[in-house]
């Protein structure tokens, strides 16, 4: 298909178009799509349900559609093609007995981002039960494994940033078959028993609704900013003057601190400008409500300037832009 709009396609609901979209089924529409490319060095991006990716202008190319579907479960491995979606996944291991998904419910997107951005959310982290990711390089038309430690994954990292030329076609994951619930995050409640998966699932999404603004009633990719990873200096320079900084141990010399609590320092959570703001439920979120991406680019690159010139803290964009 030519010329077709991308607005129902990314969370923002920008109205970009692209030069040619395809979307893909089979292994053999990808080796038949890689061989095209190779032959005409067309440009190309792959999309998944687009829920963290920043359109940033017409695509003049083709735009990759994955409808890659399929869940096979034996004893406790999980694979499931890329084009899943990622909350179904949760939901078809939770029937199954298999356990660990469940601090990731409610998160938004296909099975096939999960491994790029390195999931995460209320203590657990995809990488946790992923054994390797299966792949097909377009650029060469060959078919890629990558084990745990050839994924590289860090904190929502991961080689597959660096590879766009990937097209994520399955993963396989080993999940538990006894529950042991994680409750460690800080904003699950503690004062209540719990006694089964579902029941921390129902929990974490009680948390997402009541502290997350969901895409369809304002457009937005969730988190815009990752958290800042800075020195031990660094942080004790910051509490001598905010002893209420929010701040995670990593190791000796390095101490993850909130994004949040950045932007809400700076007065900035629920402000509005040009058609865009920061969402009134959580900071880490940027709603749009324009067609295009420089309002709320501006307003991102308002946000970071005004945190590099209070903390010395520069944040990271979470999602991926492409242009």
């Amino acid at each position: 298909m030519t010329n077709k709009s991308l607005r129902n396609f990314n969370s923002l609901k920008f109205e970009y178009s692209c030069e040619s979209f395809l979307e893909v089924t089979s292994y053999e529409d990808l080796f038949k799509l890689s061989k095209e490319i190779r032959k005409s060095k067309t440009k190309y991006w792959i999309l998944g349900e687009g829920t963290n990716v920043v359109i940033l202008n017409d695509l003049k190319g083709i735009v990759i559609k994955n409808r890659l579907l399929g869940i096979t479960i034996t004893d406790n491995s999980v694979e499931s093609a890329s084009g899943e979606n990622w909350d179904d996944l949760v939901k078809v291991c939770l029937q199954k007995k298999l356990y660990g998904f469940e601090n990731l419910s409610g998160i938004p997107g296909s099975v096939g981002g999960s491994p790029i951005q390195n999931i995460g959310a209320y203590g657990v982290e995809v990488s946790n039960f992923i054994d390797y990711v299966e792949t097909i390089n377009l650029d060469t038309g060959n078919l890629e494994v990558f084990n745990f430690e050839e994924c590289k994954f860090s904190y929502r990292e991961s080689i597959f940033k660096k590879l766009p030329n990937l097209f994520i076609t399955k993963i396989k994951f080993s999940l538990s078959k006894v529950f042991k619930p994680n409750l460690a995050y800080e904003s699950i409640p503690k004062d209540i028993e719990i006694s089964s998966a579902e029941e921390v699932r129902s929990i974490i999404l009680k948390i997402r609704n009541e502290r997350l603004t969901k895409p369809e009633a304002q457009p937005n990719v969730g988190s815009f900013f990752k958290n800042p990873i800075i020195s031990k200096t660094h942080l004790d320079k910051l509490l001598s003057d905010y002893s209420d900084l929010k701040f995670y141990f990593i190791n000796e010399n390095q101490y993850k601190i909130s994004a949040a609590w950045l932007i809400e320092k700076i007065g900035m959570k629920g402000y509005e400008m040009k058609d865009c703001g920061v969402s009134k439920k959580h900071s880490l979120v940027l709603v749009n409500f324009s067609q295009k991406s420089e309002n709320i680019v501006d307003l991102s690159n308002k946000i970071k300037n005004e945190i590099v010139e209070k903390f010395e803290v520069e944040l990271e964009n979470e999602p991926t832009f492409i242009s």
